[in-house]
């Protein structure tokens, strides 16, 4: 039965992380009554005889089932509702409130200042609750090419100390995308009730450099290894890795590392997983095992099967305080302590209540951990393991072993990537072969003996043995075909393809075992509907404080913009454009526009391209621009046809007419950046589009006399995110559109969309959206004279929002 209740907990739980909002007293009332008469039914002792009769042993067995997937959902709303009260008030945001608290994660610093975890202590204001922990910024005055440490203004902040700032905080608040990353539930999930900046200009002052707390004392202690990691090893991308191996900071890993490990499928590994915690653990357990056994007086007074597995479970608890007891290894962690704890037992329990066992203490402790991909892959694994090789009458060699484990869990997998990550890699099953004993068995091992102990030649020949590895991913990697990217597969598509996989799995000698992987085909048929010629599909990607859209006609694809660059690792074409890509399955770009050189606006582009070719870039950027020499960082990425940006450039596709509108073909050269943002018009047979990057007065001035009468749209966006010195009363006037898209970042700086501007256009009724309440806004252009409307947060709406 306990296999069946933990079905009913998983879903239970599942069903709550999917709810737009807290359910009220009331609907929970209406529900009680509802299981307080189906129990009744249940309860009744006599039976009729029919199988699925009220009083039938399998209606009661059902009812028990649902029975507990509703106290699943009762506990995971409590557990939310609890934590939900330790965020920030909406209130309080953007306030300067001075706080004192200490430093417990490890600082990551990069060229535009440091990031912490801080857990407050004291607030100064009282009307002003702040939650116990938030992630804050101390940001360089001018970070561009600056190095944190070369500020004498700004001080070095170290782990386990314990500061006083003056703060300016937010609520999380994640941009929303299709098949995106939500940023607001990793926060919830990570406990995370704030993020904001510390006032540089304010006084700060650190009141003690070490917190005798056992937080800070851990977080001191992974940043010693850390250091010392870096200090033997140097600033290369061996030490990077072994950080992360080590201490779980994945932070200084290159870009093109990052993208190296997910195309041979071998990013699980270079984290402090599951696997390496099963592995360390494991290691333990024999150790301990064979020392037990050479003393056998210790054997008398405890059993040498407890101490070695006793011995285990301190080597994983040590490793995941290493790791800093984040939510994804407190996960394994749990999951690993109640196995062992089970598999130690007297009496042979069966493995299926082993397991659900462990499903059982991970929900209970952590609700949200089924929002995470790393539990559906880990319980996923260890369950397809034991239905495909459990019950073997005489067991096989240890080569045919591993063999088969990689062979079994790769196919299996296929299905399950293609829905959460879009990505088939056919080297993967090698790819793992190669590293996951090198990697598990001898790297982090050795990384972390070397960075605990005082001996350096460890930490060098654990680098050694990884950059072997690395070369032989970089190899494979270049195999052609080694890696597929497909779009996401429809619900029902997926669904068919899991039944086809456990199908297949089934025991040897099984009649159609095979045919099990027809069930797969649906996973390849087209999932976004089709357009016909005259029609087109517009998405206004939320990509914060910055632009990115994406307009397909029947048989093409044009991006405007890439959204901004967050620092010199990360931004948003790699964060959110690629991946909103790789969902629809756009593999190839006609056409990618930089409207001007603006780094909310430029700073994505060279990740999208390194990911999905275009056929030709059109900006109006200079030769010196940021984005070439992103590009030229980019050695794999393909020569780029170039074309300068300007007014009387037109072309068609299927039946869809693009014309530049600006900037003027002999610019000023002293013209501002903004001004020569390319300005296109999307006509098609149901509406329009004008996107107008970030454009002010001047040009807008000059649109108005220069192509007065093709302003005039269904769409557009704002010029400059709706800031004051753009959207004229005379262009708003001029264009007149139905709907009015600010792409601005939440609580942005700059104030924008600004009041007055959003007045203009309301004065001629129109929709105003704003991708930091809206999300995402898909557009299509399919009949009629206006588009279908759908707004990213109003089409999955989530209860922490």
């Amino acid at each position: 039965m306990l296999p069946g209740a933990t079905v009913g907990l998983l879903f239970g739980v599942w069903l709550f992380q999917q709810q737009p909002r807290l359910w009220s007293l009331g609907v929970w009332l209406c529900w009680l009554l509802v299981l307080a008469l189906a129990g009744l039914l249940a309860c009744r002792r006599k039976s009729p005889g029919s199988r699925f009769h009220p009083c039938s042993p399998v209606f009661r067995k059902l009812f028990v089932i649902v029975l507990i997937a509703a106290l699943g959902f009762a506990w995971a709303q409590l557990r939310a509702w609890h934590r939900l009260q330790s965020q920030l008030p909406s209130s309080c945001e953007q306030q300067v409130i001075t706080v004192e608290g200490v430093i417990v994660g490890v600082p990551e610093r990069d060229a535009r200042g440091q990031h912490v975890d801080f857990a407050i202590e004291r607030s100064f204001k009282a009307d002003c609750p702040l939650p116990t922990r938030v992630r804050l910024h101390l940001y360089q005055q001018s970070y561009r090419g600056a190095s944190p440490t070369a500020s004498p203004a700004l001080p070095l902040l170290k782990a386990g100390e314990r500061w006083q700032w003056r703060v300016r905080l937010k609520r999380p608040h994640a941009t929303r995308n299709p098949h995106g990353f939500d940023y607001a539930a990793w926060s919830l999930a990570n406990k995370i009730g704030a993020g904001g900046s510390i006032v540089a200009k304010a006084p700060m002052r650190r009141l003690q450099p070490l917190v005798w707390q056992p937080s800070a004392l851990v977080a001191y202690w992974r940043a010693s290894v850390g250091n010392r990691i870096q200090n033997v090893l140097g600033d290369t991308p061996q030490s990077a890795v072994l950080r992360a191996l080590v201490i779980g900071d994945d932070s200084k890993i290159a870009r093109s590392d990052w993208q190296l490990f997910v195309d041979t499928g071998v990013n699980h590994l270079v984290s402090i997983s599951g696997l390496h915690i099963t592995m360390l653990a494991s290691l333990g357990y024999l150790f301990v095992g064979w020392l037990w056994r050479l003393r056998p007086d210790w054997a008398l007074r405890i059993p040498s099967r407890l101490a070695a597995g006793t011995g285990g479970a301190l080597v994983a608890i040590a490793y995941a305080a290493l790791a800093g007891f984040s939510i994804p290894t407190q996960r394994t962690l749990f999951m690993l302590l109640t196995m062992m704890a089970m598999l130690s037992l007297k009496q042979r329990v069966p493995f299926s209540w082993v397991l659900s066992a462990a499903v059982w203490v991970v929900l209970v402790l952590d609700p949200w951990a089924v929002t995470a991909p790393g539990f559906w892959l880990s319980f996923g694994a260890v369950a397809i393991l034991a239905f495909a090789l459990g019950g073997r009458l005489r067991p096989a060699r240890w080569w045919h072993n591993a063999l088969q484990t990689q062979w079994v869990i790769t196919l299996a997998f296929v299905p399950v990537l293609m829905f959460l990550f879009n990505q088939l890699s056919l080297i993967s099953p090698l790819a793992n072969g190669l590293a996951i004993p090198v990697v598990s068995l001898a790297v982090v091992p050795l990384a972390i003996a070397g960075a605990i102990l005082p001996f350096d030649f460890l930490l060098h020949f654990s680098a050694t043995l990884w950059e072997w590895c690395a070369q032989g991913l970089y190899w494979l990697r270049q195999w052609p075909g080694a890696v597929w990217y497909l779009p996401t597969p429809s619900l029902w598509a997926w669904c068919l393809a899991m039944t086809g996989m456990l199908v297949w799995l089934l025991p040897r000698g099984w009649p159609l075992r095979w045919a099990g992987l027809v069930l797969w085909l649906p996973l390849l048929l087209p999932t976004q509907p089709l357009l016909h010629p005259g029609q087109m599909r517009v998405t206004v990607l939320d990509v914060g404080q910055g632009l990115s859209v994406l307009v397909q006609t029947a048989h093409h694809n044009m991006l405007y913009d890439a959204g901004p660059a967050y620092n010199e690792e990360s931004d948003a074409g790699q964060r959110i454009v690629l991946p909103y890509l790789r969902h629809l399955g756009v593999r190839q770009l006609d056409a990618a526009v930089i409207s001007h050189d603006d780094i909310d606006h430029s700073g994505g582009m060279a990740s999208v391209l390194a990911g999905v070719p275009a056929n030709k870039l059109l900006s109006s950027l200079t030769p010196d621009a940021d984005f070439f020499r992103q590009m030229q960082a980019m050695p794999h990425v393909s020569a780029l046809p170039q074309q300068p940006c300007h007014q009387g450039q037109q072309w068609q596709w299927d039946q869809v007419t693009f014309r530049v509108l600006s900037p003027a073909k002999e610019a000023a050269a002293d013209l501002k950046d903004n001004n020569k943002s390319c300005v296109i018009k999307v006509t098609s047979a149901h509406g329009s589009l004008l996107l107008t990057g970030d454009i002010e007065k001047e040009a807008e001035r000059w649109l108005l006399e220069a192509v007065p009468d093709q302003l005039a749209t269904t769409v557009m966006t704002m010029p400059h995110h709706g800031s004051k010195t753009s959207s004229t009363p005379a262009l708003v006037n001029a264009t007149q559109p139905a709907i009015a898209i600010a792409t601005v970042g939440y609580l942005n700086r700059f104030g924008h969309p600004k009041a007055e501007v959003i007045a203009r256009y309301e004065a001629h009724e129109t929709q105003i959206l704003r991708s930091d309440n809206d999300g995402a806004v898909l557009m299509d252009f399919l009949s009629g004279e206006k588009p279908i409307v759908r707004r990213w947060r109003q089409v999955e709406p989530r209860y922490w929002e």
